[in-house]
């Protein structure tokens, strides 16, 4: 009572003295929060949150709202499970009605439009005061109640995940002391809620999967989620699903045309499968985790694939090496129409696969495939320093595993999907699989310089902290052509008004000095990279890559001398295909 009292008097004050209306403004703003004594809460009490203010009010009587609502609807008080609209608590109002106004938009009647004034006047509704209303913690967002408890000044959880009626945090150490009151202010306010849960800082490289907390509610984490009209069931406690990637899965399904095939190698419970799968077009999909293999296969039946999905549960080396080298020599047999897409979404780690293809098939088998190249659609990660180019570090990550140079004639698109956290970008690197890269020799144009017995994999490979976009209804899909008529490598949209990509590396990527070239900020930054996302248990893992790097500088020295011609029908392929 004695806080309302001091800002009505301080808004008098303003009033008299002629002071700016931001002043004003924002004395009323205050009047629209939860009461400063809630500050330190770590234990939820609710009834703490009731305050009495003193709101601007309007009397309307038994005026026509329908011709008043244009005039008042821009100044109404809008708060959560609050009626604007009321009926008067005054036994001689006969049952006349009032509106309550915001104060900060409103702290008299002249501060109404005038043309809005006047269209309240000739309706006689003229009748302006103040009335106290008691506002409590159904009337505050989360929000606004987290800032409220939280420390001033201190970071308050801003973003969550929806995943069904799960929903999902990422909170920070600092954030720890109060999730249980978070977990239950999030599971009062967003609705159909039932589960809040918090992800630990561990997460099991082999399944994709992090160990949860359960921070408010049931303890049920088999969750059903929709997407793009696709259902989805799974346990979200012992699978991967991301719901920000929703505008990903449906762009990179949509480069998928009749007769084409799609190999998913790290498949999850299916969000890229499914919708090709009922699509019509056939699919090979594969996931090492036994659960998403099991919810694969569930959803491929509740979503009604007609069959058309296959489902493999194996490591997705052995599949790429087996069940995808064998379909694809299969159908250049039998000469199969469409083209054949290898999607690798396992950003923090997909990279160390790409040294499958260095001697995926023989000579005789690679001709034959290279007739009609696959396509490859890998994610990544990469990590920015100052002013660095997401697309050109994608690209040189790609390489110095690849082993091979992406020629305008082989790479199709660089694609950045979304922010991960601050200096963290995922994007997506579409190549195709052309004679050089599995028959010939194109060694990249520089190595980087990376001491092996340094490197480990940073268990939270699936990235945290820091702002993440938007959810799927609030992101704009583009579509990204992935070639044009000569080949030449396409960016998405967003990058199409930038220089040319090759144009951008030679000035990124190559620093004379009097020694010579210098390691460059790319390749540093590449470097940290691959110091989160390399493999590294002590001793053993070093002495492997450094087996598999001599094994791979053989197989290369092996074929320098084969040839590096493109057949014609890859190249007319290259002209003709429409994805």
């Amino acid at each position: 009572m004695a806080v309302v009292g001091y800002l009505v008097a301080a808004l008098a004050t303003c009033n008299r003295r002629g002071l700016s209306r931001h002043i004003c403004n924002t004395v009323m703003a205050s009047l629209l929060v939860p009461p400063t004594s809630v500050r330190g809460m770590t234990k939820l009490d609710r009834s703490k949150f009731t305050t009495i203010v003193e709101l601007p009010v309007i009397r309307l009587g038994k005026a026509n709202l329908a011709r008043l609502m244009p005039a008042l609807k821009k100044y109404m008080l809008k708060m959560q499970k609050f009626k604007p609209i009321q009926k008067y608590d005054d036994a001689d109002d006969d049952g006349g009605k009032i509106a309550y106004l915001d104060p900060v938009k409103v702290q008299n009647f002249e501060d109404i439009d005038e043309s809005d004034r006047k269209l309240l006047s000739d309706n006689d509704v003229t009748d302006f005061f103040k009335k106290r209303v008691s506002l409590n913690y159904d009337n505050w967002p989360y929000d606004q109640v987290l800032k409220a408890v939280f420390p001033e000044g201190a970071e308050v959880p801003n973003s969550y995940s929806k995943i069904g009626h799960l929903v999902h945090l990422n909170l920070r150490d600092s954030q720890l002391p109060q999730k249980h009151l978070i977990g239950q202010v999030l599971l009062d306010k967003i609705s159909n809620t039932k589960t809040v849960v918090n992800k630990l800082n561990t997460i099991d490289t082999t399944y994709r999967h992090f160990a949860m907390e359960v921070l408010a509610g049931d303890k049920d984490t088999m969750v059903t989620v929709s997407e793009h009209g696709f259902q989805y069931k799974f346990d979200f406690a012992t699978v991967y699903w991301n719901p920000r990637l929703a505008t990903e899965h449906q762009a990179l399904v949509s480069f998928i045309k009749p007769h084409d095939v799609l190999y998913d190698v790290f498949a999850g419970v299916g969000p890229f499968a499914i919708p090709a799968g009922c699509k019509g077009n056939r699919v090979m999909a594969n996931d090492l985790n036994p659960e998403s293999y099991r919810w694969l296969i569930e959803n491929a039946k509740l979503n009604k694939t007609r069959g058309n999905v296959t489902a493999f549960n194996k490591d997705g080396r052995e599949f790429l090496k087996v069940e995808v080298k064998n379909d694809i020599l299969k159908r250049r047999d039998i000469g199969t129409e469409g083209s054949e897409h290898i999607a690798m979404n396992l950003p923090g780690m997909a990279v160390e696969f790409l040294d499958v293809f260095a001697d995926w098939f023989n000579r005789e088998e690679a001709e034959k495939v290279c007739k009609k190249p696959p396509i490859v659609h890998l994610y990544c990660f990469v990590k920015l320093g100052k002013d660095g180019d997401p697309h050109a570090l994608a690209k040189l990550l790609v390489e110095e595993k690849l082993g091979h140079t992406l020629t305008p004639e082989s790479l199709l698109t660089i694609h950045h999907v979304r922010n991960v956290s601050p200096n963290k970008e995922m994007m997506r690197v579409s190549f195709m699989l052309i004679s050089d890269i599995l028959i010939g020799y194109k060694p990249v144009a520089k190595k980087l310089k990376i001491d092996n017995t340094d490197l480990f994999l940073d268990e939270n490979v699936i990235g945290k902290d820091g702002k993440e976009q938007g959810t799927p209804q609030d992101q704009k899909c583009v579509q990204d052509k992935l070639f044009d008529n000569n080949a030449k490598v396409v960016l998405d949209n967003q990058s199409r008004n930038e220089p040319n990509l090759s144009a951008q590396l030679n000035v990124n990527s190559k620093k004379k000095s009097g020694k010579g070239e210098k390691t460059t900020e790319v390749d540093k930054q590449l470097v940290e990279l691959r110091k989160e996302v390399l493999q590294g248990k002590p001793g053993k893992v070093v002495k492997e890559t450094a087996k598999k790097t001599k094994a791979k500088q053989n197989a290369n020295a092996n074929t320098r001398m084969a040839t590096r011609a493109q057949t014609e029908a890859a190249a007319n392929l290259v002209e003709g295909m429409q994805i």
